[in-house]
């Protein structure tokens, strides 16, 4: 069975209606909702910036089955790795096996704007694995004294832990990342869409990590994040979707880029041709069933549809009712 699963967008859409866009999914079955964690859009014009976090605690209150988490925070430096573990413990100990984790190194435009310098790439990556120890620490231990790296507690104890534990995926574009995600964590979450650097490269990685950590690979969750823009109207559709131009520049996800004005000048070269390809833009069920299925021959056990329609919420009743039964 491969899980259909939909991404509140904080840059897209406001607050308020993100919730009751949270309520709409748990009302048609939806069972799970990832919420974007970005201090910036990616995008300037009409975009919206509502935090995840106390967004997250609302909207696991005003649903009772939709499972809910990030997709994806950032522990590396405007969050330190002991608040995150203090936050979800919290969430986790109030909604016991709805909540999970997702984490990675985050972007300029969240880092930068938010008072850090932007470090190297070799940084960022022992940053979050360092990050990922000390969470699991927190979470597990009863008093922890730490030193690392980059970031250190003393006499530090989470007073309130969850009562299940909190799945931790770990997010990336390249097979550090994808290999680290095989190791220590529950599943891996990529937004990488080319069909050959998935299959030859970060699956491969993934699978290395699981095996090095003595970890069954097929146990693992491997998820997509993929932007979707449902309308019977094309062109209604692909107006909506262009909203994500300038997060498929890839280079942005890694290089000082982090003012989303300039971001928006960069994105206006991605063409609705290739938005068309590239995403699932679609105007009926069979369209997302045939793009969606690439992908999951690929390995991935939960495609997350970033819901940028129109419509929000016809796009949600598409899924539950025909595009999620095909894949069950």
């Amino acid at each position: 069975m491969v899980r259909i699963s939909v991404q509140a967008a904080h840059e897209q859409v406001n607050p308020i209606d993100l919730l009751d866009d949270v309520v709409n999914m748990d009302q048609n079955g939806i069972e799970r909702c990832w919420t974007r964690d970005h201090y910036m859009p990616w995008w300037n014009s009409g975009a919206s910036g509502g935090a995840a976090w106390p967004w997250l605690g609302a909207a696991l209150a005003k649903t009772t089955k939709i499972v809910i988490g990030t997709g994806v925070t950032a522990p590396i430096l405007r969050y330190h790795p002991a608040i995150v573990a203090q936050v979800f413990a919290t969430l986790g100990y109030m909604f016991p096996n709805r909540v999970f984790l997702g984490i990675g190194r985050g972007e300029a435009l969240n880092e930068v704007t938010s008072g850090h310098r932007w470090p190297s790439n070799i940084e960022k990556f022992r940053r979050l694995k360092e990050a990922i120890h000390l969470i699991k620490k927190l979470w597990i231990e009863d008093w922890v004294d730490f030193r690392g790296d980059y970031y250190w507690v003393k006499d530090s104890r989470l007073y309130t832990k969850p009562i299940r534990p909190i799945p931790l995926y770990v997010a990336g574009l390249g097979e550090q990342s994808a290999r680290l995600a095989g190791e220590v964590g529950d599943g891996f979450v990529t937004n990488e869409l080319n069909v050959e650097a998935i299959r030859n490269k970060l699956l491969p990685a993934v699978k290395a990590g699981a095996t090095n950590s003595g970890k069954n690979y097929d146990s693992l969750d491997k998820i997509l994040f993929i932007p979707a823009s449902y309308d019977e109207d094309k062109q209604k559709a692909l107006e909506s979707i262009r909203f994500w131009r300038g997060a498929m520049i890839k280079a942005f996800f890694d290089v000082d880029v982090h003012d989303p004005r300039k971001i928006e000048e960069n994105g206006q070269i991605i063409g609705d041709d290739t938005l068309e390809k590239m995403l699932v833009v679609i105007s009926n069920a069979e369209e997302g069933i045939k793009k969606l299925q690439k992908y999951i021959e690929l390995g991935f056990t939960e495609i997350v549809l970033t819901n940028s329609s129109p419509e929000r919420h016809r796009l949600v009743k598409l899924i539950a009712e025909k595009i999620s039964p095909n894949f069950k």
